[in-house]
């Protein structure tokens, strides 16, 4: 019988900062192991609120703020996102999630990030289509050197496009990517991807979608159940 540490994040991309603490107990309550906050979101973004908010949980927290190239909702320029992500590592989450792109491009904000302590999650996004496996295969050579977990993510045409990216894991040690599909033909390997060797999923909370056709929180969580893997041993 297969059983496997198998850890799902909640993405919370909420308007109102106030409510961050609710979705953050929420999150937790439905069976999370981690939480993402998408700080693009947020329609005022109160470091302060945010700080209070993450305080007894910043062992397991992420820190985002996506760009819009992206497939992120930050309406400012991006050196004011620059000045959004530098705040956002004085609250010293477990990790922050960093574009390949901007990392290529600002490669001593990496270096303050990572003198903090704080874990670089090098992501890299593809909302129109999933590439071929050689390309992808180039993208993951080119951040793994540059962060602590490279995460890929494609959108699902068709089936095999499920296992163009999970053939990524081929190439990569445990825990060290996360790469899935997203979209409804995605889905699958959103299941799947921990059982391959990512550190953990991505799922939602009810009703705030943060990708296409992501799936629940605890109904991720049942199908683990069902599947009889404990993730949270």
């Amino acid at each position: 019988m297969l059983k496997r540490r198998l850890k799902i994040c909640a993405s919370i991309g909420i308007r109102n900062v106030e409510m961050l603490n609710e979705k953050i107990k929420e999150a937790f309550n439905l069976g999370s192991d981690l939480f993402e906050v998408r700080v693009d979101y947020l329609s005022e973004i109160n470091f302060t609120i945010m700080k209070e908010a993450i305080k007894n949980y910043v062992d397991k927290c992420i820190l985002t703020c996506r760009a819009k190239s992206e497939g992120g909702e930050f309406n400012g320029s991006e050196k004011e996102r620059q000045e959004v992500l530098f705040n956002l590592s004085k609250l010293k989450p477990a990790y922050m999630d960093i574009e390949l792109s901007f990392a290529q491009k600002n490669p001593e904000f990496l270096n303050l990030i990572k003198s903090l302590g704080i874990s670089i999650i090098l992501s890299w996004h593809n909302f129109e289509y999933t590439p071929s496996s050689q390309f992808l295969k180039d993208t993951f050579d080119k951040a793994k050197s540059l962060g602590d977990i490279v995460k890929i993510v494609t959108m699902a045409k068709d089936f095999s496009d499920n296992i163009t990216i999970l053939n990524l894991y081929k190439y990569s040690k445990p825990n060290k990517l996360i790469a899935f599909c997203m979209g409804e033909k995605g889905q699958i390997s959103r299941i799947l991807c921990p059982i391959l060797g990512s550190p953990f999923t991505y799922a939602s909370l009810p009703g705030l979608h943060t990708a296409p056709a992501q799936i629940i929180v605890n109904e991720l969580k049942e199908i683990y159940e069902l599947l009889e893997l404990d993730h949270k041993q």
